[in-house]
């Protein structure tokens, strides 16, 4: 009685009375399907949290939910199942949606696993599971998924959400006309490999914490997911639809009414630009020459436990931090070339008045001081610089030179129009020479600790290596715009090319926020 009052509203529709009934259970048609259904959640953030909640709510018998990371206050905003007292207690995720997918359904069976899925778990993790949802967030997971569901002839449920886009596709799904046979791989979806043989460089890919996400976008993908994992568990396709009479254990054909999704469509979402049409579709094929799904024997030689997940992901692309950087030069230079955020700390510290007034002109008496006086460029870019930085850092913004145009035009342009150039002393004037304060550190942070390091190089290349000296001392000018064009203010400073310190901050504002204020906003 508790069942139907519960499920009564979604057993009215037709879809629920057309699914193939199960001999075993008391509860029959597609309500029976999804209470017997196991199905595996990879990840609960913002994709997981909606999925498990209408998985949950529709009445999936088993919810399985995988992920090691804790939860975080930047995490709140779109990641639903989570509370601030999660944040505060540094709770698991796993543990935090299965908690609120409890409150919401106590019926169903729930099963919270810490840690992320890999190649060292995933065959052992998934080899029951009738559906399995991909909703991490990173692409080494995602391959050793969409392998391990080949495998296992297990159909993948993968959606995306960054910025206001989104992405859904279902992969290694049978198709209609198979016989219902697990080794018949004559019609069955592709897998993440027909769509992508090679994983796309890192820095392409981009993340949430580096380009943003608008919080409604991975509730719409998500809320997706949950209905293509009801769509496949009312189709009578999986593990749990095996009839107890049928030896064979064959699964039957489907005969939901959910209309006919052809096999590797995938759904692009697009929330803002076209909002009169927000999707688009594309039709991924399986890959005759894919190395793992190709056939049944391709599956099942594939090892994924000695698969060498790392070279595959990061060998087709070159680290950021090389760029053309001689790697021996930059071991034998590290403690020049980098420090770290306790030696920052301790130099800013040491000159508070030169931190917070950087910009300042500087009285000549003050140059006698011997504490070391630093500018610190920040080079992030605008927007992420104005949420938060450090107090008297220069916003002076690193773009890859091989982006596009318009992205660097858009990655450089800041609030105040920082032009950085260095020329030989020789031709400054006396007075000028008074005015400027002599610069004994000058420092490059990003985010990471990263982008930092190239803008470091850039920096001496581009202004270091003039057609001067070597040892010249050179003069530093930044100029700032401010509201007002018209009125263009320029700094200046001095530094000795030999002897100042041209250095990257290691580990970035997420170094600094670790060991040096617990204060400073989470920016991932």
């Amino acid at each position: 009685t508790e069942t139907i009052e519960r499920y009564v509203r979604q057993m009215r529709l037709p879809l629920f009375h057309t699914a193939p009934s199960i001999t075993n259970k008391s509860t029959r048609g597609g309500q029976g399907h999804l209470l017997c259904a196991s199905v595996v959640v990879a990840g609960a953030g913002g994709l997981g949290c909606p999925a498990v909640l209408y998985l949950a709510g529709a009445g999936v018998g088993t919810i399985i939910v995988a992920d090691g990371d804790n939860v975080e206050t930047s995490n709140l905003h779109r990641q639903i199942c989570h509370r601030d007292e999660d944040a505060k207690k540094t709770t698991n995720k796993a543990r935090s949606v299965i908690r609120a997918a409890q409150s919401l359904n106590p019926t169903c069976s729930y099963r919270a696993i810490e840690e992320h899925v890999s190649e060292r778990n995933a065959m052992e993790l998934l080899k029951d599971a009738d559906v399995v949802l991909d909703c991490t967030d990173n692409q080494r997971a995602r391959y050793v998924l969409s392998d391990a569901c080949a495998k296992l002839r297990t159909p993948l449920v993968s959606g995306a959400s960054l910025g206001v886009e989104g992405q859904l596709v279902v992969y290694n799904e049978r198709g209609m006309s198979d016989g219902g046979n697990d080794e018949d791989d004559v019609e069955r979806g592709p897998c993440l490999r027909c769509a992508y043989p090679s994983p796309p460089p890192a820095d392409e890919c981009g993340s949430c914490a580096e380009q943003g996400v608008l919080n409604v976008a991975p509730g719409i993908v998500g809320t997706f997911q949950a209905l293509e994992c009801i769509r496949i568990l009312l189709s009578g396709q999986c593990r749990y639809g095996k009839d107890e009479e049928n030896e064979k254990g064959k699964i039957m054909s489907s005969s939901s009414a959910f209309p006919y999704r052809p096999l590797g469509l995938m759904t692009l979402f697009d929330f803002v630009q076209n909002p009169s049409r927000p999707t688009t579709c594309v039709k991924i094929k399986r890959r005759k020459d894919c190395l793992v799904c190709a056939t049944s024997a391709t599956r099942d030689a594939f090892t994924i436990e000695s698969y060498n997940y790392d070279a595959f992901v990061n060998g087709g692309s070159v680290q950021r931090c090389s760029n053309g950087i001689d790697n021996k030069a930059e071991d034998g230079m590290q403690s020049r070339n980098r420090i770290t955020c306790e030696e920052l700390a301790q130099i800013l510290v040491e000159n508070d008045n030169n931190n917070a007034g950087s910009l300042e002109d500087k009285h000549h008496e003050e140059k006698e001081k011997k504490e070391k006086s630093v500018i610190l460029f920040d080079v992030r870019n605008e927007i992420e610089f104005s949420i938060a930085a450090l107090k008297g850092a220069i916003n002076y913004p690193f773009v890859d030179e091989d982006e596009g145009e318009e992205k660097k035009a858009a990655e450089t342009r800041t609030t105040t129009n920082i032009v950085v150039d260095a020329v030989d002393k020789t031709r400054i004037g006396t007075r000028e020479k008074e005015k400027a304060a002599e610069v004994d550190v000058i420092a490059f942070i990003c985010r990471r600790g990263n982008d930092s390091q190239l803008a470091r190089e850039r920096f001496k290349q581009k202004i270091l290596n003039r057609d001067v000296a070597k040892n010249e001392r050179r003069m530093l000018t930044i100029a700032e715009d401010g509201s007002n064009r018209t009125q263009t203010k320029k700094k200046t400073f001095y530094f000795d090319a030999e002897k100042c310190q041209i250095v990257d901050v290691i580990g970035g504002l997420k170094q600094w926020k670790r060991s040096i204020d617990a204060t400073f906003p989470n920016l991932d």
